[in-house]
């Protein structure tokens, strides 16, 4: 197992869960809001789906390395 590309793979992990935490954190639901041409956006509600899809997407990717080194 080479460890440069384990650690490439858990920040990448680390990066989508820290990115969730920190928007609960500091951009809780309603707190704050941009103002846009027509409409405003909360910024918790595009950060949550998105952080979470990347933990996801990323995971996924440490399991399909780690399953892939396993076997060889």
């Amino acid at each position: 197992m080479r460890a440069d590309d384990f650690l490439w793979h858990l920040t990448n992990l680390g990066v989508g869960v820290t990115v969730f935490v920190a928007t609960l954190l500091y951009a809780s639901p309603g707190s704050r809001s941009f103002d846009v041409v027509v409409f405003s956006i909360d910024p918790f509600y595009l950060l949550t789906p998105l952080s979470v899809a990347y933990t996801c997407w990323t995971g996924i990717g440490l399991w399909r390395w780690y399953s892939d080194t396993e076997s060889q």
